[in-house]
Formats: C-alpha cells, sequence, structure tokens
C-alpha cells in the first residue's frame, strides 16, 4: 500500500461519495485500497457489480489481481494461458485441468452432458462451443454434431465415449451419415425422451440432403482436429470432476484451466468446459457463488480464436484481466462495458482513450487566458464556467506502475493504491477414480432404438471419491 499524492485532477470521488456507492463494504471482489490522508488506515475498496476488469500490463497488474481473486469467498474458475497466476493463487485444494501435466485432472466433456430433458440442449451447447470460431457454425452443423455426440453415448463401448474416439468415425463420413439415417430415421417410440424425437429429426433432414450433411460433418472434422495432439487427447479421456458436486458444494471451490503447453488450439475445448460450467450453475437449487476469473493471455487467446462471448450465467460474476479494454468488451459483449474498470499503470492510446471517454467531463471555472498580461487582470482575472475531462488521456498514458484508478458507471473515478498478494498453491488433484456421470450405462447391442434415459438431470448423481474429494 502506498501513500497517494495530491491528484491535480478534478471532480474526482470523495470519502463520502465512496461510501454513499457502497464501495467500502466487507462483501464484493477486492479491488484496491484508499486512505483518507497519509496517516490513516486504509479501507479496501470492493464492487458487488457482476463484471469487474482489470486493465493494464501484466507485470502491474497480476499482484493486484492475485489479491483480488485470493479474496473471494465464493468458488473461482481461474482460465490461464501463462501458468504463473495458477501456480501463485492463494486458495487451497486447487483443482487443476492443464492438458500435457503430469498433476492435472481430466475432464471429458461428453460424459458431463445429463440425460432425460436436458440431453439434446446439452449437446447442442457442447456442439455450438466447440465448433465456435471466427465463422459462425450454421444450426444445421451444430444439429448433426449434437446427433453424432448422443449416437455416440448411446451405443458406443464405454472406452470409446470420447471426442478423440469421435473424430476417427468422420474418416468414412458417407458411411456414417448412411449409419445414422438408418438407426434414427424410423419412427421413435411415443414415450421415448424429447432427445430421440429431435435425433430422429435430424436423421430424417441428413437423408433428405446427404450433401448438406457431408459438408456439415466435415465441418465438424475441422473443429475435432484439435485432438490430433495426444496431451488433449489425453486430458479428455476421463472424468474426473462431477460438475454437479462442484457447483453446488458448500466449501468454495477452485479450478484452473491452464493451457499454457498447448495454446491456442486449446481455445474451443476451454469454451466448451465453460459452457457446461454456466449450465450447471444456473440449473443449481443451491450453488454458492461463482466467479469466473480470466487473464491477459487468456483473454487474447480467446479473443483471437473465438468469435463467441464468454459463455455466463446468470448468477455468475466475471472477472478479466488484460491490456486492452477492447478484448474485455468483446469477452463480455458490450452490455455488460459499463461495469467496474481498475486500470492500474500506464496504459495504451486507445486504452487511454475509451477510459477518458468513459470517465466523462467536469464542469470548472476558470480565468479567461489574456495575450496582453495586465496587473488588473493578474489581480482580478475574469473567470469563465467550462467543461473539462475527469481523466485527461495524457494522464493515463503516462501514470506510474504504482498508480490505479477505479472507473464505474454512474460514478466518479476514484484514485486507488494497490492491493499486493499471492504466494504458493498446492495441486492436489485425485486421479485414482472416475466420477459418476449419467452415461455410464453399457451400450444398446439391439437393433431397436434404445429406450429413454431413466435419470432425470435434476437429480444428482451418487458422489465419486473425486465428488468426496471436492466436498471435503
Amino acid at each position: 500500500i502506498g501513500l497517494a499524492e495530491p491528484s491535480p485532477w478534478r471532480d474526482l470521488a470523495s470519502w463520502r461519495e465512496l461510501r454513499h456507492y457502497g464501495l467500502l463494504r466487507d462483501e464484493g471482489l477486492a479491488l484496491g485500497a484508499v486512505r483518507r490522508h497519509a496517516w490513516a488506515k486504509y479501507r479496501t475498496v470492493r464492487s458487488d457489480a457482476r463484471t469487474c476488469v482489470f486493465l493494464g500490463k501484466p507485470e502491474h497488474t497480476d499482484d493486484a489481481v492475485l489479491a483480488a481473486l485470493a479474496s473471494w469467498a465464493g468458488t473461482l474458475v481461474l482460465v490461464d494461458a501463462r501458468g504463473t497466476l495458477a501456480e501463485r493463487l492463494g486458495r487451497k485444494d486447487v483443482l487443476r485441468f492443464a492438458p500435457g501435466c503430469g498433476d492435472a485432472i481430466s475432464i471429458n466433456p461428453l460424459l458431463a452432458l445429463r440425460t432425460g430433458l436436458y440431453a439434446w440442449n446439452d449437446a447442442r451447447q457442447l456442439a455450438g462451443a466447440l465448433l465456435a470460431n471466427t465463422h459462425q457454425a450454421p444450426q444445421t452443423a451444430i444439429d448433426a454434431f449434437a446427433l453424432l455426440m448422443l449416437d455416440q453415448l448411446l451405443c458406443a463401448p464405454l472406452e470409446a465415449r470420447t471426442l478423440a474416439t469421435l473424430r476417427h468415425r468422420l474418416i468414412d463420413r458417407a458411411a456414417l451419415v448412411a449409419s445414422l439415417c438408418s438407426r434414427w430415421s424410423p419412427e421413435p417410440k411415443g414415450d421415448a425422451a424429447p432427445a430421440i424425437w429431435e435425433m430422429a429429426r435430424v436423421a430424417r433432414a441428413q437423408r433428405a440432403d446427404p450433401d448438406r450433411a457431408f459438408t456439415d460433418f466435415a465441418r465438424i472434422d475441422q473443429a475435432l482436429a484439435i485432438f490430433a495432439d495426444a496431451r488433449l487427447v489425453s486430458a479428455t479421456s476421463a472424468h474426473h470432476l462431477n460438475w454437479v458436486q462442484f457447483v453446488s458444494s458448500a466449501a468454495p471451490q477452485t479450478l484452473a484451466l491452464s493451457f499454457e503447453s498447448i495454446g491456442p488450439p486449446a481455445a474451443p475445448l476451454v469454451q466448451a468446459l465453460l459452457a457446461q460450467l454456466a449450465t450447471h450453475h444456473s440449473c443449481a437449487r443451491d450453488a454458492s457463488p461463482l466467479m469466473l476469473a480470466v487473464e491477459a493471455d487468456a483473454a487474447r487467446l480467446l479473443v483471437e480464436q473465438l468469435g463467441a462471448t464468454l459463455p455466463i450465467g446468470p448468477n455468475a460474476k466475471v472477472f478479466i484481466q488484460t491490456a486492452d479494454v477492447a478484448h474485455a468488451e468483446r469477452l463480455i459483449g458490450t452490455s455488460q462495458s459499463a461495469n467496474s474498470i481498475v486500470a492500474t499503470g500506464p496504459q495504451t492510446d486507445a486504452s487511454a482513450q475509451s477510459l477518458s471517454r468513459r470517465a466523462g467531463y467536469c464542469t470548472v471555472y476558470g480565468p479567461i487566458s489574456h495575450e496582453i498580461h495586465r496587473w488588473r487582470r493578474l489581480l482580478f482575472p475574469d473567470w469563465v464556467k467550462q467543461e473539462v475531462e475527469r481523466l485527461p488521456k495524457v494522464a493515463l498514458t503516462s501514470a506510474l506502475p504504482g498508480h490505479a484508478l477505479l472507473l464505474a458507471s454512474d460514478q466518479k473515478p476514484v484514485r486507488m493504491a494497490v492491493l499486493v498478494g499471492g504466494g504458493a498453491t498446492r495441486f492436489t488433484a485425485s486421479t485414482a477414480a472416475q466420477a459418476q456421470h449419467d452415461w455410464s450405462a453399457p451400450p444398446v447391442d439391439r437393433t431397436p432404438l434404445p429406450e429413454a434415459p431413466g435419470a432425470d438431470g435434476d437429480s444428482p448423481p451418487r458422489p465419486g471419491p473425486a465428488a468426496t474429494k471436492l466436498r471435503h
């Protein structure tokens, strides 16, 4: 905590306004610390906004990000592309999903799909997340991908219910379309699950237009090309994490999604895992508060590789660390871009211009400048009412690394110091056994259509060893 020098800018938030804004409460995400004067004790500034952005270079904001995340009392999911924040995160019992690392857990998105009424919607959501890139995927490709995933879960052996094995079926697309149409085109039984009827609808459309089906499966094959990497195959071959137990646990949990060894190809897989997390958290009845945090390099990779915003649930908070405010606006959408922003250190020209425009203008009174200086004008100047920028652009571009500013919607800017935090983290993830999931039943060997799954999505599965570890 550093002593703040007198600010040369005008119309900043006062101590009373900070209390009126509710920024001095003890709940929410820690954004920094302020002092009334040099001898006063600091007060932590916390915000209950749904979206918080830490803006600045990573070397200037890493300590503040670690302090903010360590002070979060709820469940935390950190998306990290460098690995440094996940290792220094000061939280206990961190579950780590890091393809290529020996101490990481495995998550199979295919086995996380629920059965019953939610099977088709979950399959389409997973398909849309895996197909997300700079080019928007057509609805027919999403439906074809959902049909293929549910067919793999219902009819394939247990060891073949993975996304990597699913890619093997796309080698012969003509045979794949023929097998899907022959299995799902007939009329389902009257008591069949809603997913069975949707699968029959898509299969009939593929039989009517096989060329379109070939194009859609080519798009799916391109999206699953990331599983040519053996590290991703190993990381998605088992299902050690139970999403239901994770989001509804009474004790706060921490999950780190690190893809520093994979890089940009892992962005669609991270998008798919976040989509499943948002679905399970929004449907959970007793879910704990959830914070989704994205560090700077991960935010840049997600913006460059994906064309969609982050899947954010209605009851989840989002924390983004970035060096460019445009990345945050792209990830959270333009409607959520007016939340709390903490600018630390010198900013880029584009970010400084955006922050200066966001801070707005204030009314001040200044003397009229005269070319001829007279002593009477110096002693008794003429004052004029004018509007000036609250935060000049040059003040943001030339800020010191230890200076921080808080800009929130409908609030005056707040000048702060930075909280310094961090510490070592133990990655304790048990990979000895798999968590129970909905698709653990053996496949159907008979020719007739499979019956509707008996388990309902609302009934939580029995906790396995990993779920017991999470609850502990």
